[in-house]
């Protein structure tokens, strides 16, 4: 395996109400749209597998995916997290005797991310490198992280990427994409209703957790 593209989709959706998995975009599952975009990417790549991380417990959206050419991942029962379900997809990867040279870290609510962006994070990245998107001045996901940090998210449990980030901001290298659904998860209702508009440019987005108008924090500060 060259490349790794992995789907965070463990998470129990508090602030949305529901299984934002299941929320319809265009009449798709959210979480469908999402997986359809990393495999897109990984068509126009050699030798590159998509992982999903779902709940420990999850039946319903693990036999939903039953069909995919995706490999399916459970995260553990405790602690569930960005940092528990990304160490233990690492984790279940090594053992299975793969060492691909990046893994790119996705999450299942953000559906409107382009291919092209996944596919341009992969070209850039390398061994010793770790490459983030950057649109409008402002830094999103997804994230490709190179081989050589792959132990460090082995070890994260409480904490999420952005701790690699910061340790090994040396290695940190920015993207520019000209796609602003990588600042656009779906945390709460009104970023689903905002999501499902379109914008004057025709790119659809959804906010942050910011009031109409003000400046958006890049999740990874």
């Amino acid at each position: 395996m060259e490349y790794s593209i992995v789907v965070l989709a463990a998470g129990y959706s508090h602030r949305f109400g529901g299984d934002k998995r299941l929320a319809s975009i265009q009449g798709e599952p959210m979480l469908l749209r999402t997986l359809q975009t990393a495999l897109a990417a990984a068509s126009t790549l050699e030798n590159t597998q998509v992982q999903v991380v779902i709940r420990a417990r999850d039946p319903v959206i693990a036999n939903g995916l039953s069909k995919m050419p995706v490999q399916v991942l459970h995260a553990p029962v405790w602690p569930v997290g960005i940092g528990a379900s990304l160490a233990s997809c690492v984790e279940q990867i090594q053992r299975q005797g793969a060492n691909p040279k990046a893994v790119l870290v996705c999450l299942g609510d953000m559906p409107f991310v382009e291919p092209e962006t996944i596919v341009a994070l992969l070209q850039a990245v390398r061994e010793d490198r770790i490459c983030v998107p950057v649109c409008a001045g402002t830094r999103g996901y997804p994230i490709a992280i190179g081989r050589r940090y792959l132990t460090a998210l082995s070890r994260l449990r409480r904490t999420g990427v952005e701790k690699v980030l910061r340790i090994y901001s040396d290695a940190v290298y920015d993207v520019e994409v000209p796609d602003p659904a990588i600042n656009c998860d779906i945390n709460r209702p009104d970023d689903f209703h905002a999501a499902v508009r379109q914008d004057l440019f025709g790119k659809i987005f959804a906010s942050r957790d910011t009031a109409q108008g003000e400046s958006q924090p890049s999740p990874l500060e």
